[in-house]
């Protein structure tokens, strides 16, 4: 006697997979939008939010299915790309923050005035 399974993946997408495809995907659009402006800056917010879309892209039981991946291997790359994603954004904000100066102060006077008074 044999025994036939069917497995049947009942909605390998949950909200929380297409906020974060979307929100990867709105990174990744924002940062080429960004590339006339500055463009090592819009590479590297395209590169976050790319890296963003497919950690959570290959968290999905679709991928697995799409591409043969097994649920382990699932886990290892959602996790690498999930961690190049931080990596990514932390070293944006640092690099970014560094380059900004602080407050400065101005000596001498101005007035708002100034092209007003004879």
């Amino acid at each position: 006697m044999t025994t036939q399974t069917t497995s049947t993946s009942s909605g390998s997408f949950s909200i929380g997979h297409v906020l974060g495809v979307a929100v990867g995907a709105l990174v990744f659009a924002y940062g080429l939008l960004l590339v006339p402006v500055s463009l090592l800056g819009g590479f590297w917010i395209a590169a976050i939010g790319a890296s963003l879309l497919l950690a959570v892209l290959f968290d999905t039981e679709w991928a697995g299915d799409r591409w043969g991946i097994s649920p382990a291997d699932r886990r290892t790359l959602s996790l690498s790309f999930g961690i190049i994603a931080v990596v990514l954004l932390v070293s944006f904000v640092v690099v970014n923050y560094a380059g900004v100066s602080g407050p400065t102060t101005e000596t001498g006077s101005s007035s708002a005035f100034a092209p007003f008074v004879d």
